[in-house]
């Protein structure tokens, strides 16, 4: 009788123990690791997963360097005279329905929904610095954000950011506009894991 106490006093204290341990290494990630995520480009659905990195390890580019069909839709903005595209395609897949960036001087944030097909450009102009605008998984069937804590829904009025113009514009249309515009690259997951590993890198 004796034995089989104390062989439940072990399996207990075993238990305890790596309950703790599981919860200290859970509180240990403050963020889900995207590069450990397979990414489908083709993929219409967004997962209710917080992501803590919605200005990933991408670039705006020439147009050259970007392959898109005619009629793909961007997110064309204007910033100090210059002319930027961010191809919806390009953002939405996991983690990359939100692109943050200081251009001009001015902190912009585009955001883009493909559940709701919402497109919100959001600037700054008492700051200097990138916002912290995250994405934070779905909310009423539409995409969430979290910006100093507060959670929104990305097409709410509540959110205290200024509403930067913004058109939709066909990539055929849009290159033909702006030759020397730039141009937001594709989310390559591999790179990003590489670029975790390597320092001095810049986000966008």
């Amino acid at each position: 009788m004796g034995r089989k106490i104390l062989l439940g006093l072990v399996v207990l204290v075993a238990g305890y123990s790596g309950a703790h341990v599981t919860t200290l290494v859970l509180e240990s990630r403050s963020a889900p690791n995207f590069s450990d995520v397979e990414y489908d480009p083709t993929s219409n659905t967004m997962l209710e997963t917080p992501a803590m990195m919605e200005s990933p390890e991408r670039e705006l580019v020439t147009i050259d360097r970007i392959n898109l069909p005619d009629d793909a839709v961007v997110i064309a903005i204007e910033i100090a005279g210059e002319s930027y595209a961010f191809p919806k395609l390009f953002m939405e897949g996991i983690g990359d329905h939100i692109v943050t960036d200081v251009i001009g001087n001015l902190p912009i944030a585009v955001t883009y929904c493909n559940e709701t097909e919402c497109v919100r450009v959001f600037a700054d102009q008492t700051s200097d610095r990138n916002i912290d605008l995250q994405q934070q998984g779905l909310l009423n069937g539409g995409l969430a954000v979290i910006l100093d804590g507060q959670v929104y829904e990305q097409d709410s009025k509540e959110i205290p950011l200024e509403d930067y113009d913004y058109e939709l514009k066909s990539w055929s249309e849009w290159k033909k506009e702006n030759p020397q515009g730039l141009v937001l690259t594709e989310m390559n997951w591999d790179q990003e894991s590489e670029n975790e590993e390597s320092p001095g890198t810049t986000q966008l």
